[in-house]
């Protein structure tokens, strides 16, 4: 089923020139276990909930974590810094601070809403980094024009998507070199998934598993990425703290 994802079946759009799946080696099979056992830490952009059990007044939704990582209160109480704390170490900190005025603050912190997702476009593009993946889905022709498009050193024909699975790194290689910017769909390349990685190299890329050790090395944080990966997939199990 991923191999089939991965290829697309549209005549039209670019073609995969080869797929192949790099294991993880040892030492990121170390940071996936942690990965799954590890306790998910807010960031900006999610969206939290407060649910009190005795001040039903000060019940919230929707908070928003903004870019500086402080949470909007209500009940007249001061912003919390909450990025990079567990959802129990929000929880504990906003008992504290409820506990000033209010003699039963006893609450709960849900995660309602994860930030935005990312994928990443890298190499020889004219504004490297991350992209938000929209709600309706990307495909690799439109997160590279996202990207501001080919650098002049570009080999679109060596263009390369990699994928984080639960058994490696799922790369594939499509040539982008005959697929113009606007005028043919990008339907076959439309399953980008969160932290998907695009590589585009200014030469032929050879051996995949030195390629993939090399560069995600050096451009990911492969710990984030595993854990967020397992955050997506088992949201059910890290969305509140019950007392």
């Amino acid at each position: 089923m991923v191999l089939m994802a991965l290829t697309g079946c549209s005549t039209t759009a670019p073609q995969a020139v080869r797929t192949e799946l790099v294991p993880f080696t040892p030492e990121q099979q170390q940071e996936l276990a942690r990965a799954s056992t590890s306790q998910y830490r807010v960031r900006a952009g999610d969206r939290l909930a407060l649910d009190f059990k005795y001040e039903d007044a000060l019940d919230s939704t929707n908070l928003l974590v903004l870019p500086d990582g402080n949470l909007t209160l209500p009940g007249g109480v001061d912003p919390l810094t909450v990025r990079g704390l567990t959802v129990s170490e929000v929880d504990s900190a906003l008992t504290g601070l409820y506990a000033v005025d209010y003699r039963y603050p006893d609450l709960s912190v849900l995660v309602e809403e994860l930030a935005d997702l990312k994928v990443y476009v890298m190499g020889e593009v004219n504004n490297p980094g991350q992209i938000t993946l929209p709600a309706g889905g990307m495909g690799v022709m439109q997160a590279i024009a996202t990207a501001g498009g080919f650098h002049e050193n570009a080999r679109p024909q060596e263009t390369v998507v990699m994928r984080a699975t639960p058994e490696g790194f799922m790369l594939r290689q499509i040539d982008m070199s005959h697929i113009e910017r606007r005028g043919i769909p990008d339907l076959a390349a439309m399953d980008l998934q969160p932290y998907d990685m695009i590589y585009v190299p200014r030469s032929a890329i050879g051996d995949f598993d030195y390629f993939s050790r090399t560069v995600l090395d050096g451009l990911l944080t492969i710990t984030r990425i595993f854990w967020d990966l397992y955050a997506i997939a088992n949201i059910n199990k890290v969305t509140s703290i019950l007392r």
